[in-house]
């Protein structure tokens, strides 16, 4: 873990010292959404939030970039036929790997069992970082990345505009997501960090959650998190998990539902006042920064 995090802190200083300035009136916005530990339902958020964004006349692309255990696809119930896998190992174009999901939401499926991108020769990054040139066309991307700390996630999270940290009010789930802020506070990354508190019984129990973590993390790691919203803990997610229908879809009313329209709204709400990306040669960059 050590190593990773040098290397990592190796490559911020290097992206620091190439100036890297983005301009405040472009259409591209990158969040990566992590967590600190598996089970907490960040999937879930990301398809729904993604859905209730398009919704909003926002154009929309889901990255399932969980390369060890991707699940976007199964949690929609399709069996897509080319992969982010397909993309980094066999030359195909990400084009051919992005499909529609519902509601006109854009989707690149992970394929599970992928190495690590820090195991892949120079040759297979630059051919894979260069595909990122053929995206066009999205307003928001959303990074669906893998539970835990990894090289991977870590790395995502350097070239993404915002972090979106999914938690529950359970202790383990505080404890594992507090060690993720901690990774990203050694590497003095200026990036906002926004938690949403998920499966709580109400906005007192989210408050509750949020402000302990606050309070954790201005104390030790001098960082001042924000409140991105929190979602109701509904057994009609449970159910639409089970039917492989995001639950924003199956039960658009349910106060999971509306949870999740509320997090949509301050995102675009917030948009003018967020750093995003010029263009998506600017996001190509970034991960030239950061694998190339």
């Amino acid at each position: 873990m050590k190593n990773q995090a040098d290397n990592l802190i190796h490559l911020v200083d290097e992206k620091r010292k190439t100036n890297d300035v983005f301009m405040k009136n472009s259409n591209v916005q990158i969040y990566t959404v992590a967590s600190g530990k598996g089970g907490v339902g960040k999937t879930n958020i990301v398809v729904s939030l993604a859905i209730s964004l398009q919704r909003a006349g926002k154009k929309v692309l889901v990255m399932d970039a969980d390369l060890g255990l991707a699940n976007v696809d199964i949690l929609l119930g399709i069996s897509p036929k080319l992969t982010l896998y397909d993309v980094m190992f066999k030359g195909r174009k990400i084009e051919d790997a992005i499909f529609e999901g519902p509601e006109g939401i854009k989707i690149i499926p992970g394929g599970s069992g992928i190495l690590e991108l820090s195991k892949m020769d120079v040759m297979e990054k630059r051919s894979f970082i260069n595909q990122f040139k053929m995206l066009n066309g999205f307003d928001i991307i959303l990074i669906d990345t893998g539970a835990g700390i990894s090289m991977n996630q870590l790395s995502f999270i350097t070239f993404s505009d915002e972090v979106i940290l999914v938690t529950t009010p359970e202790p383990t789930a505080i404890t594992d997501v507090y060690s993720v802020i901690k990774i990203i506070s050694s590497l003095k990354l200026n990036r906002k960090i926004n938690i949403v508190v998920n499966r709580v019984k109400d906005e007192k129990d989210a408050l509750n959650t949020f402000n302990k973590l606050n309070e954790t993390t201005t104390r030790f790691l001098g960082i001042e998190l924000k409140q991105y919203g929190f979602v109701a803990d509904d057994i009609r997610v449970n159910t639409s998990v089970m039917n492989q229908v995001p639950f924003i879809i199956k039960y658009p009313n349910c106060l999971a539902s509306q949870c999740i329209d509320n997090l949509a709204k301050d995102i675009i709400n917030n948009r003018k006042n967020k750093i995003k990306v010029k263009t998506m040669d600017e996001f190509y960059n970034r991960l030239l920064k950061v694998f190339g």
